[in-house]
Order: structure tokens, then sequence, then C-alpha cells
């Protein structure tokens, strides 16, 4: 099964660091420090897009989807063509951090 990881930290007037992974769920915790483990929300990508949505159980994951949605939309856009199964299938990690001011 394909999975993207997002993690991402808010840190008072530094700005935000985002760590993004795909693969399998081991292969992304592994990717991804331990320290951004308990903001860790995986999915598929059609989990993704329900999240988006509002169609999903936890509030949380709306939040992670928005967040991929505001700062990063050219992986949003790949996340909603893997959710349509167009494209292949790429193992990939990414961290991103930009400050507010």
């Amino acid at each position: 099964m394909f999975y993207i990881g997002v993690s991402h930290y808010y840190a008072t007037g530094e700005g935000v660091t985002i760590y993004v992974a795909s693969g399998s769920e081991k292969s992304i915790r592994a990717s991804i420090p331990e320290y951004f483990h308990p903001g860790l929300t995986i999915l598929t990508p059609a989990e993704w897009l329900k999240a988006a949505t509002g169609d999903c159980v936890d509030e949380y994951h709306q939040s992670d989807a928005e967040v991929l949605k505001t700062y990063l939309p050219m992986l949003w856009q790949q996340i909603e063509e893997r959710a349509l199964e167009r494209g292949c299938y790429l193992d990939f990690f990414m961290k991103h951090h930009f400050n507010y001011a």
C-alpha cells in the first residue's frame, strides 16, 4: 500500500517545518525524525482527499490536508493525481521550513 505521511511543527516566531514522505508506513516512520512522530499523519492519497473535504474521523487529518494544500500546492496536486491512480508511485522525502516574517 502506498501512503503519504506528513508532520509539521509550528515554533512561535520561527515559522513552520513540514516533513513529507511516501512509501510504506514503516519507511515513512523511518524517514521522519522521531521528534515529529506525535503529530504524524499517514494516509493514502484517497484518504488525503477525503480529509480535505472534511470526510474524516480525525479533525487533525483535515487540518494537515489544509496545511498541504496551502503551503505545498504542487505536492497537493500530485496527491490528487495519485488518488485518481494516475502516474507512478515514487517514494519521496522532503523537509520544508519557512518563516512567517
